[in-house]
């Protein structure tokens, strides 16, 4: 795969956390915060959803194996005791 794909996967998963956060957030704030949360949640999917489309046009192949793996293997990662604190690691190790 090109380095141009390998950034979009990057990009589509970087999406596809903000949407988790904002979910996971907007439960627990006022209203009005709540709403503008949903709102930056469904625009991170569009991007998402861009990402994986401009990956899968430049692909010279299927993607979604490739696509599962990354998402595997970061879910692993971010799950995962980490010995160094990093923005997106796992429960720090320390």
């Amino acid at each position: 795969m090109s380095k141009l794909t390998w950034s979009t996967f990057c990009g589509a998963y970087i999406e596809a956390r903000s949407c988790e956060r904002f979910a996971s957030l907007a439960p627990y704030l006022d209203d009005e915060l709540a709403k503008f949360y949903l709102s930056l949640l469904r625009s991170e999917a569009r991007h998402y959803q861009d990402y994986l489309t401009l990956a899968a046009q430049i692909a010279a192949k299927d993607i979604t194996p490739r696509v599962q793996a990354i998402g595997v293997t970061e879910g692993r990662l971010i799950s995962e005791p980490d010995t160094e604190l990093r923005f997106h690691s796992g429960v720090p190790a320390f």
